[in-house]
């Protein structure tokens, strides 16, 4: 067996020898030393008159085309499996994220790579981040160190992929001059070659989809490509699919005119917040807020006007809240806000007073100074009311009262909180 075969082959062929001396009819298939083809291997007993194995004899046919053959037919039949069940992961796009992870796993098993991964883009394509990563037993994931990349530092590699053009680099160490930044980058992953192509949504360039390899150079596939061409059509689908989604939800929960939360949103956070704080010993606030006088401003100046002012309120008010408060549009120039996680109630007057100083200093309104101050009603959980909708009335009763006092001020619900302020 010396001559034929070498290594795991000649082992296996001695062993096909030795069972075959023993009376086995025996098949292998092996590859032969000096050219490398693939052999259908069979080797039989050879008896004389009286029964007794005398010796045995081998036939080897070559398969090796057979066996491509046969390769293809199942990589063709695993391909369709594969994109029956991506497109079908896709069909109700429950779990964006779980569905795109599952996704690259089975193009990263079929296309027998090292990593597999999708990047985003966001600002307007100046920054992309790697969102989504797979990775081959033994490799290292780089999703980490790929996050707030700015577009500029890949010149080479964007200008490809707005031309709607493949990546595919066959070995990174050749990469011309021009993409010298990119074959840094790739260097210090130690990339050896890689696939990508550009994902788009309803022809906006949203990211990209690729195949690192970090084994060897070498050309992808023509399969490889097809399989990264669908599986990047499917996910631009589901990431149009999730920014209808997100929009419409955004435009069921927000007003409109400043953005910001509307009643429904309003009522779940002060829910959410509520229950936060009985399992907190914490308090929460609701405030009313009305613009003294609005009627006057948009009978004065009309209600464009009146709208710019509302908007010019809303980012005033923003930057006098803390991160975690919410401030809500109810309609007209009503506004509500939750402040949770209190540990002092009297923390209230810090961020009202904050707020009637900054609505009462003067607008400039397309050329115009317009003044306006506001009047808040203020109730709290638990002293006041234990629920929303309860919580709500107390502070419009409150908002009411202060009002009455004036305008330009706040009043508790709570009798003593007023007495104690």
């Amino acid at each position: 067996f010396e001559p034929l075969f070498e290594g795991k082959d000649r082992e296996k062929a001695k062993a096909v020898h030795e069972r075959s001396i023993h009376g086995e009819n025996m098949q292998v298939e092996l590859h032969f030393k000096d050219t490398g083809t693939l052999c259908e291997y069979k080797n039989f007993p050879i008896r004389d008159e009286k029964g007794v194995i005398i010796g045995t004899i081998g036939i080897a046919r070559d398969i090796t085309e057979r066996k491509h053959a046969e390769d293809a037919l199942n990589y063709r039949i695993n391909f369709e499996k594969t994109m029956a069940k991506i497109s079908t992961r896709f069909a109700i796009l429950s779990d964006f994220d779980n569905a795109v992870s599952a996704t690259l796993a089975d193009i990263g098993h079929l296309g027998d790579t090292s990593r597999a991964y999708l990047f985003q883009f966001r600002e307007n394509g100046k920054i992309m981040d790697n969102t989504h990563e797979w990775c081959k037993v033994g490799i290292t994931p780089e999703i980490q160190n790929l996050q707030n990349v700015p577009a500029e530092m890949a010149p080479w590699w964007m200008a490809h992929l707005h031309a709607d053009k493949i990546i595919h680099i066959t070995d990174v160490s050749q990469l011309p001059i021009e993409a010298s930044a990119e074959k840094q980058i790739l260097e210090m992953q130690d990339i050896k070659s890689l696939l990508v192509l550009p994902v788009y949504a309803e022809k906006e360039l949203v990211g990209f989809v690729g195949f690192d390899n970090v084994i060897t150079t070498g050309a992808w596939p023509e399969e490889n490509i097809d399989l990264l061409r669908i599986t990047a059509e499917i996910l631009g689908n589901a990431i149009a699919r999730k920014r209808a989604t997100n929009a419409l939800r955004h435009i069921a929960y927000h007003d409109p005119l400043t953005n910001l939360p509307n009643r429904v949103l309003f009522h779940d956070r002060l829910k959410v917040s509520i229950n936060q704080a009985k399992r907190s010993k914490k308090a929460v606030a609701v405030m009313i807020l009305d613009l003294d006088s609005f009627k006057v401003i948009n009978d004065s100046f009309g209600h464009q006007k009146g709208d710019l002012i509302l908007k010019a309120v809303t980012k005033r008010l923003t930057q006098c809240v803390r991160e975690g408060d919410t401030i809500a549009r109810m309609g007209g120039d009503e506004f509500m806000f939750v402040l949770p996680d209190l540990s002092h109630t009297q923390d209230v007057c810090i961020i009202v007073q904050k707020i009637l100083l900054a609505i009462a200093q003067p607008f400039e309104i397309e050329g115009h100074v317009i003044h306006t101050t506001a009047s808040i009603g203020i109730s709290l959980f638990p002293p006041d009311a234990h629920d929303v909708d309860n919580l709500i009335k107390l502070a419009d009763v409150a908002m009411y009262l202060s009002k009455g006092q004036g305008k330009n001020t706040y009043r508790f619900y709570n009798l003593d909180m007023n007495t104690h302020v």
